[in-house]
C-alpha cells in the first residue's frame, strides 16, 4: 500500500541532498510538483562530489588526481547541479552548496564539527520548513546516512517546530510501497533531463541513474530513530553505559578489520567515540573528538560480542552506532549502515 504526497502552496520544502545530482535523482519530480504548488523551496547540497575517481579518471583519460585536479571536478559538478536544478526550475537564490568534503560526512559527523552545526542550524532556522526531505538512515551509501544523522541532530538543536521527514534511498533497496509523489509524463521527461545534465556522471551511470525517472518519485516518512530489526547490532542506553550487541553470524565479518562507531546526542553535549578490536576481548576506544584513547573491553560468545560503553550523564539525545571498515571501500556503500540506540 502507498499513500500519494500533495504540497500546498504554504508548504515550505527543505531537500538536503549529499551530493550534486542527488537532488535531481532522488527528488526531480518533488521539485516540479511543490514549484506547481506555489510551495517555498529550498536546496541544500553539502558536497560537491569532488571525490569521484572513476568517472573522472575515464573523462580525463588521467589515472593520478591530485587536489587540483579533485578540485576543478567538483567545481564542474556544482556547475552540473545548478544546470540541472534551472532545468527544473529552481533559482540559484533558493540553492545552497556547503562544499563539504566528498566521502566525508561521517568523518564531519564524528567530529562533531560546530562549524558543520552551525550552518545547518542557520539553514533550518532560517528558512523554517515544515518538510524536510533528507537521504534514509538505511541508505548504504556513507555520506547519505551521515546526512541524515547531521540533519535530524542540527534539527534537535534549532528549537523549531519539529517538521515533517521525509527520507529518500538512491543507494539500497527501492522504497516502493511507501509514499509517492505522481508525475505527469512531460514531469517524468524533465527529470530525466535534469539527471541527464550530470554529464559527469553519465558516462559510467546513465542507466541506473536514468531508472530513476518514473512516473511515481517513492519516499518513506520517518522519525529519527527506531531500530532496523534486520541490522546485526543492538544498543540500548540504560543507567549510564551503552551496551552494544553484535550478532556475530549477521554481521559475518572479522572483527579485527571493522571499527565499531558511536554517535550520541549534538552540540556541547555530544559524545563520539569509535572502537577497534586488538584481542579477542581487548578493544581500543578513541574519543573522535578530542583523539584521547582508553581501553575497553568486549565479552565475546559463539553467538555475540557485546561492548559496553560508559556515557556521561550530561549526553542525551538520539543515538546511532556503527560496525563498518575504517576506510569506504572501492564500492564505497556500506553492508550495514548506522543502527538506532533505543
Amino acid at each position: 500500500m502507498s499513500d500519494i504526497l500533495t504540497l500546498r502552496r504554504d508548504d515550505r520544502l527543505l531537500i538536503i541532498a549529499p551530493h550534486p545530482d542527488d537532488e535531481s535523482i532522488a527528488t526531480g519530480g518533488l521539485l516540479q510538483v511543490a514549484l506547481a504548488a506555489g510551495a517555498a523551496l529550498r536546496v541544500v547540497v553539502l558536497t560537491d562530489g569532488d571525490n569521484n575517481p572513476w568517472p573522472q579518471r575515464w573523462i580525463e583519460k588521467r589515472w593520478r588526481i591530485g587536489p587540483a585536479d579533485r578540485a576543478r571536478w567538483g567545481a564542474r559538478r556544482r556547475e552540473e547541479a545548478r544546470d540541472a536544478m534551472r532545468l527544473l526550475g529552481v533559482v540559484p537564490a533558493d540553492t545552497s552548496f556547503f562544499g563539504l568534503p566528498d566521502l566525508g560526512l561521517t568523518d564531519v559527523l564524528m567530529r562533531a564539527d560546530a562549524g558543520v552545526s552551525r550552518r545547518l542550524d542557520a539553514e533550518i532556522a532560517g528558512f523554517r520548513p515544515n518538510l524536510i526531505v533528507l537521504p534514509a538512515l538505511s541508505d548504504r551509501h556513507p555520506d547519505h546516512s551521515a546526512a541524515f544523522i547531521l540533519v535530524t541532530q542540527a534539527l534537535a538543536a534549532s528549537g523549531i517546530s519539529r517538521p515533517r521527514l521525509l527520507t529518500f534511498a538512491v543507494h539500497g533497496v527501492p522504497d516502493e510501497g511507501g509514499t509517492a509523489v505522481e508525475l505527469s509524463p512531460a514531469q517524468r521527461d524533465l527529470k530525466r533531463a535534469a539527471i541527464q545534465a550530470h554529464a559527469s556522471q553519465m558516462r559510467l551511470s546513465r542507466n541506473r541513474f536514468v531508472r530513476y525517472a518514473q512516473l511515481r518519485e517513492w519516499y518513506r516518512w520517518s522519525a529519527s530513530s527506531g531500530a532496523n530489526a534486520s541490522h546485526p547490532l543492538r544498543a540500548q542506553l540504560r543507567d549510564g553505559s551503552l551496551r552494544i550487541r553484535i550478532d556475530r553470524r549477521r554481521a559475518g565479518a572479522n572483527l579485527r578489520r571493522q571499527v565499531l562507531s558511536v554517535a550520541l546526542g549534538q552540540g556541547s553535549a555530544a559524545l563520539r567515540r569509535q572502537a577497534w578490536w586488538t584481542g579477542a576481548d581487548a578493544i581500543a576506544v578513541r574519543d573522535s573528538v578530542t583523539g584521547v584513547m582508553t581501553a575497553g573491553n568486549g565479552e565475546t560468545t559463539a553467538a555475540e560480542v557485546v561492548v559496553t560503553l560508559p556515557v556521561p550523564p550530561s549526553v542525551s539525545g538520539a543515538g546511532y552506532v556503527k560496525l563498518a571498515p575504517p576506510q569506504p571501500g572501492l564500492f564505497v556503500l556500506d553492508r550495514f549502515g548506522w543502527q538506532s540506540v533505543s
